[in-house]
């Protein structure tokens, strides 16, 4: 649809004649192709497909870094579905980042701690209809797990000082991501002056340390490299 003037479909459960699409995408051939991973498993569908893997579960280094060479193993040889290869790995993090280093981590674990009875939607389905993905609890098992050790900053997240933001995200770097987005606020549990001074203090002292991050192409969006030095997120 994005590549073709014109565009018919038929299949066995649904068909569709011959159409102009409109609009067509300003980035040529087209804008790159993610998929969310979230199930174990689903690094290796996107890498087979050439597809960039948009990490939506947390986890630890270990746990990722796993994935990620899984994932960059298969995508060499992978069948694209796209007119090119977006060899992306994006993962997800909390960050808060606060010039004192303690008051950075408990404002953080606030924003952790919050969000862990908010992903209790990921516990009940596999608990009812149990499936191979379903045996990972992924993401709340994980947050419960660093919620367990209370005042400490969980490893490889995103909250704390500037100086440690910085060498936790460089883990990630080195591991080969190419992209963190970040989670900011949970249930405004942080005034957003607070959000907004850590956001400030961040650009300043943390993304300088990733400066050598790749520019947008004018074709395919993010090349592969280095972490971005950019930081998305929400509330």
């Amino acid at each position: 649809m994005w590549t073709q003037e014109r565009y018919s479909y038929q299949g066995v459960t649904w068909s569709m004649p011959q159409r102009t699409i409109l609009p067509k995408p300003y980035q040529k051939p087209h804008p790159p192709l993610w998929v969310a991973v979230t199930s174990p498993g689903t690094e290796i569908d996107a890498a087979e497909r050439g597809l960039g893997s948009l990490g939506l579960t947390f986890g630890t280094v270990e746990e990722q870094e796993e994935k990620l060479k899984r994932y960059r193993r298969i995508i060499r040889d992978c069948e694209p579905v796209g007119d090119f290869v977006n060899e992306q790995v994006a993962t997800i993090n909390f960050l808060y980042c606060h010039e004192d280093n303690a008051q950075g981590v408990a404002t953080g674990r606030r924003i952790t701690d919050r969000f862990v009875p908010l992903a209790t939607q990921f516990v009940h389905n596999p608990e009812a209809i149990p499936t191979r993905s379903g045996a990972s609890q992924g993401l709340l098992a994980t947050l419960r797990r660093q919620a367990s050790a209370p005042g400490a900053a969980p490893p490889g997240i995103a909250i704390g000082n500037p100086e440690r933001i910085t060498r936790e995200l460089k883990k990630w770097e080195a591991m080969g991501v190419d992209c963190v987005n970040f989670v900011l606020n949970v249930l405004e549990v942080v005034p957003q002056e607070q959000v907004l001074d850590s956001l400030r203090l961040f650009a300043r002292e943390v993304m300088p340390h990733f400066k050598d991050a790749p520019a947008q192409s004018e074709d395919h969006g993010l090349k592969p490299g280095s972490l971005p030095s950019a930081a998305a997120g929400g509330r």
